[in-house]
């Protein structure tokens, strides 16, 4: 039974004296190979260390807590994958910046909620498509302006109400403008409304006014009906006068108003 050794002339350290005499060194040999193990230590002012190699595998079984502390910098080097376990809670506390770079693709699964707070901004950059699927309800809250800058079309398909309500105004802008409804269409204001429905186009309001000609087709007929006496542009004209410069009663528009 062999309980000790002693280096010697036969038997040398595994590092070079006196170069390394404060280096206190267990290393093993591979059996039937060229690895080893090692456990090394060095004491020299100033390169203090504690090395450990595994030629193979390394496993660490502790069986209450962990601590590890580093004063200074951690650099850490994984060659293949690595696969983290945790059975409970997981925080992590960054003082400063983080960043994380991923080659390929990234997967998230969150079973209940997530938060995010931000404290200043925030940008997202899409090198291609997004998509972005909710199950239920949505809410966007911007206290400020938001502005949609789109390069090719906007497409909405809405099953129920569409509900638009601003403090001040609404403006569009573009070449064509074509409004398409199956039943009904009203612009109300306080001084009247326009409805486009079955029964035909009525107009309701308490003065109504034209500027140009007015020309008129009844219907099933090819008949056209032009009025040039209307009223000077800008003024209004009462309903009785313009009845009396559409001739034919059976037109399928209806004007409403005060006389």
């Amino acid at each position: 039974m062999i309980t000790g050794r002693t280096y010697c002339g036969n038997q040398l350290p595994p590092y070079d004296l006196p170069k390394h005499k404060t280096r206190m060194t267990i290393k093993s040999q591979t059996h039937k190979g060229d690895g080893f193990n090692e456990l090394r230590f060095e004491d020299e002012l100033g390169k203090e260390e504690v090395f450990l190699h595994a030629q193979r595998d390394q496993n660490n079984i502790v069986n209450h807590d962990e601590t590890t502390r580093v004063g200074n910098d951690r650099t850490e080097r994984v060659e293949r994958d690595e696969t983290i376990s945790i059975g409970q809670d997981r925080r992590e506390e960054v003082a400063r910046d983080e960043s994380v770079g991923i080659g390929q693709n990234r997967v998230h699964e969150i079973a209940n909620d997530d938060s995010l707070s931000i404290g200043r901004t925030h940008r997202i950059t899409t090198g291609k498509d997004r998509i972005e699927q909710v199950g239920n309800h949505r809410q966007d809250i911007t206290k400020a302006n938001h502005m949609v800058e789109i390069g090719g079309h906007l497409e909405q398909v809405v099953a129920g109400h569409h509900n638009l309500k601003t403090g001040e105004a609404i403006r569009h802008t573009t070449k064509v403008y074509d409004i398409q409804v199956s039943e009904s269409l009203t612009i109300r204001s306080p001084a009247g409304l326009l409805r486009i429905d079955g029964a035909g186009i009525t107009l309701d309001g308490l003065a109504l006014s034209f500027k140009g000609p007015v020309n008129q087709q009844a219907t099933g007929s090819n008949r056209i009906t032009s009025t040039s006496g209307v009223a000077e542009p800008g003024e209004p004209i009462c309903l009785s006068c313009l009845l009396k410069a559409i001739a034919d009663g059976h037109n399928m528009i209806r004007m409403e108003g005060a006389s």
